[in-house]
C-alpha cells in the first residue's frame, strides 16, 4: 500500500499542523464548508487553530458557539482559498525518496530561539551552533540555518484510500519563549518552580554557566510544547461517598464510656521501653487531675484505663472486648502506628477519637472521627510563615532551601503559606536561596531574617556554624527561625541560638512561671508527691479539653501549656490542633512572641 507522508509548515506561524484536506465537504450557498462533528475535549479555540480559521468566521457561520458546544453537534468551517504560492513548503516523502535528508534547511521565524529550533529538530543546540557560526550570539528573522543530522518535525501520516474522515486530524505545537525580567526576590530556583521548567533547560537557553542571576536580568523562558489529540473516554467507577451522621458524633447523653489507652508495659513483655512506660504513667497521672476537675463541671462517666503495650495482637484483643464496645472517646496509645489501628476501628464504630501526641496527619484523611491535639510539623512551618508575614517592621525574610526530601515538603508549605495567605497592604517580600549561597543575603546595616525549614541536626548544625563564620563578631540584626527539633540539637552551640535571636513554632508552652501552671504543679504535688513533667500537663490538657468540648459541649478556656484549636482538614477528614506558639531564645531562655491560627 502506497503512504504519503506530508510536513507542513506555516512561514506565518509558529503552529505546526495538518491541513484538513480529508475533512467532510459541504457546500451551501455557492460557499464550501469543512463538516467538524464535535468530539469529546473540543473546544471553539482548538476548532479554530485545527482548520486555521478565524473564530469570527465560524461564529459568523454557526451562531450560538460562542455560548459552548457540545459533542455531536455539526459545525460549518469556511473553506478558506488556496495559499499563495510562498506561503506553505511542502516536504513529501514517497517509496521513490523514502529517507529524509541529513541536512535541514530552516528559515527562523519571528520569536523563534536557538532552544525551541533544537526542540522542533532533535538536536542540541551546541549542535546548531556548530553548523552555524555565529549564532551563539543569538538568530534574527530570515536567517537561514543549517539543521545538522535532524529529522523533520513529526509529520501526519495520512492513507489516501481510506474514507475521508476529521478524525485523520491532529494538532501540535512548538516551544514557545517567554521573556521575564528577574524580581528582587527571585533565585533560578524559584523561576524553575514557577514556570515548571528544570534549572537545566533554563541554563541551556541562556547560556548561563552557574545559578547565579540578578535583579532585572531579562530570562527567557521556554514553555513546554505539548499536544492536542483524541483521548480516549474510559468509564469511571462511581465515587463511593461515605455518609456521616453528624448528630451522631456529636450527641449528648446523661452517661459516658471513656477508654484511655497507654502502653504501661505493666508485665514488661515484648517491646519494653522504661521510659515509654514512664511517659504513659505521667500521662495518666495528669488525666487523672483532669478527671477531678471534670466531675466538678458536671461529667458523668465510665472511664476505663488499658495498657496497649507494643502489640498489636494485644491491642486488637482489647478492641474486641464486651465493655470496649459502647465507648463514646478514646485517648491513645502513644505509638503513631498503633494509632492507626485504633482510628480504622473508631471509623468503624462511629467513636470520637482522640490523638494525644505527634502523628502523621495522613490519619485525618477520610476519618471525621479523629481529632489530632498536637499541630503537625506542616502547620507549625505554615504558622511560622503567618506570623513572619504579619511580623511588620522592614526585616529582610531570606527562605533557605534545605537537601532532604522530608524538608523540601516544609520549605514548599512556607513559601506556598508566606505567598498566599491574606494579607493587606503590600506583602514582604520573600528571598529564595540555598545553603550555599545565603551569606550573600545579609543585609548590613539592618534586620535578615533566616527561615531554615529542617529537622536534620547535621544541615541545621551547619548552616548555624557557617552562619556565625560570616558573622564573625560583628553586631549584624541577624536572626534564625528553624524548627522545634533544633532545641534537641546537641550539636548546635547554644551561644549561636543566644547570638541570632532563634525563632521556632512550637505545639505548647511548657512555662512555670504562668499562675496555670503553678496551680497545677501544686496540685500535683500534693496528690503525687513528686514534680510535674511535660506529658502530665499534656495528659491534664488533653482530658480536660476535648470532654469538655465534644461531650459536655462547653466552651474551654485555654489550657495549661496547649491551646486547642480544632480545625477540620477538608470535608469528610478528621479535626487538627492549629495553635500555633512562636516562640523566641533570649538570654537563654525560652519567651512566647505570640500564638497563630486559622
Amino acid at each position: 500500500m502506497k503512504y504519503w507522508i506530508i510536513a507542513i509548515f506555516l512561514l506565518s506561524s509558529i503552529q505546526l499542523f495538518a491541513q484538513p484536506k480529508h475533512a467532510e465537504i459541504e457546500e451551501k450557498d455557492g460557499k464550501k464548508y469543512y463538516v467538524h462533528i464535535v468530539q469529546d475535549g473540543n473546544s471553539l479555540w482548538g476548532i479554530h487553530v485545527l482548520y486555521n480559521t478565524d473564530v469570527e468566521d465560524i461564529v459568523a457561520t454557526n451562531p450560538g458557539v460562542e455560548n459552548g458546544i457540545k459533542s455531536g453537534q455539526k459545525i460549518l468551517i469556511p473553506v478558506k482559498e488556496e495559499l499563495k504560492k510562498g506561503e506553505i513548503a511542502d516536504v513529501v516523502i514517497s517509496p521513490e525518496n523514502p529517507v529524509e535528508p541529513k541536512i535541514i534547511k530552516h528559515v527562523v521565524q519571528s520569536k523563534e530561539t536557538l532552544f525551541g529550533i533544537s526542540k522542533k529538530y532533535s538536536v542540541t543546540v551546541d549542535e546548531i551552533i556548530k553548523a552555524n557560526p555565529g549564532t551563539e550570539n543569538g538568530v534574527k528573522v530570515g536567517q537561514e540555518l543549517v539543521i545538522p543530522g535532524g529529522t523533520m518535525p513529526v509529520p501526519v501520516v495520512v492513507d489516501p484510500n481510506r474514507p475521508k474522515s476529521n478524525k485523520d486530524i491532529k494538532i501540535s505545537f512548538t516551544d514557545t519563549i517567554i521573556e521575564h525580567i528577574v524580581l528582587p526576590h527571585e533565585t533560578i530556583y524559584s523561576i524553575s518552580k514557577r514556570f515548571m521548567v528544570p534549572v537545566e533547560d533554563l541554563k541551556s537557553v541562556n547560556g548561563l554557566r552557574n545559578n547565579k542571576i540578578r535583579n532585572g536580568d531579562l530570562i527567557k523562558i521556554p514553555v513546554r510544547k505539548e499536544k492536542i489529540q483524541k483521548v480516549e473516554i474510559r468509564q469511571v467507577k462511581p465515587v463511593e461517598v461515605k455518609k456521616v451522621d453528624s448528630t451522631f458524633i456529636f450527641k449528648r447523653k446523661k452517661e459516658y464510656e471513656i477508654s484511655i489507652l497507654l502502653p504501661f508495659f505493666l508485665d514488661k513483655g515484648a517491646g519494653y521501653s522504661a521510659t515509654v512506660s514512664d511517659l504513659s504513667t505521667e500521662f495518666y497521672m495528669g488525666a487523672q487531675l483532669a478527671i477531678d476537675s471534670l466531675e466538678k463541671a458536671g461529667l458523668r462517666a465510665t472511664i476505663r484505663i488499658y495498657d496497649s503495650q507494643n502489640d498489636t495482637m494485644s491491642l486488637k484483643a482489647i478492641l474486641k472486648k464486651s465493655d470496649f464496645q459502647d465507648v463514646d472517646m478514646v485517648i491513645g496509645p502513644l505509638f503513631p502506628d498503633k494509632m492507626n489501628v485504633v482510628a480504622r476501628w473508631c471509623e468503624d464504630h462511629k467513636v470520637k477519637y482522640i490523638c494525644p501526641v505527634a502523628v502523621n496527619s495522613d490519619i485525618l484523611k477520610g476519618n471525621p472521627y479523629v481529632f489530632s491535639a498536637i499541630p503537625s510539623d506542616v502547620t507549625l512551618i505554615e504558622g511560622a510563615a503567618k506570623y513572619l508575614l504579619n511580623k511588620g517592621g522592614n526585616d529582610q525574610n531570606i527562605l533557605v532551601k534545605p537537601v532532604s526530601q522530608k524538608d523540601l515538603i516544609l520549605y514548599e508549605r512556607f513559601r506556598m503559606a508566606y505567598m498566599n495567605l491574606p494579607f493587606k497592604g503590600t506583602r514582604p517580600k520573600l528571598i529564595e536561596t540555598n545553603l550555599q549561597d545565603f551569606k550573600t543575603f545579609i543585609k548590613k546595616g539592618g534586620s535578615t531574617f533566616f527561615v531554615v525549614p529542617t529537622t536534620d541536626e547535621a544541615t541545621a548544625t551547619k548552616f548555624m556554624n557557617a552562619l556565625f563564620s560570616v558573622t564573625n563578631n560583628q553586631n549584624d540584626m541577624v536572626s534564625v527561625f528553624g524548627t522545634k527539633d533544633w532545641m534537641q540539637f546537641d550539636g548546635i552551640n547554644e551561644s549561636y541560638k543566644n547570638k541570632f535571636n532563634f525563632h521556632f513554632s512550637a505545639p505548647n508552652d511548657f512555662n512555670y512561671s504562668y499562675d496555670s501552671m503553678k496551680n497545677l504543679a501544686r496540685k500535683y504535688r500534693k496528690n503525687y508527691g513528686a514534680d510535674m513533667t511535660k506529658m502530665a500537663v499534656q495528659g491534664y490538657d488533653v482530658m480536660l479539653y476535648f470532654c469538655l468540648k465534644y461531650l459536655l459541649e462547653k466552651n474551654p478556656s485555654t489550657g495549661v501549656m496547649s491551646n486547642f484549636k480544632m480545625v477540620q482538614r477538608g470535608t469528610g477528614n478528621g479535626y487538627e490542633n492549629n495553635n500555633c506558639f512562636i516562640m523566641k531564645q533570649e538570654d537563654f531562655e525560652l519567651i512566647k512572641l505570640a500564638e497563630t491560627y486559622e
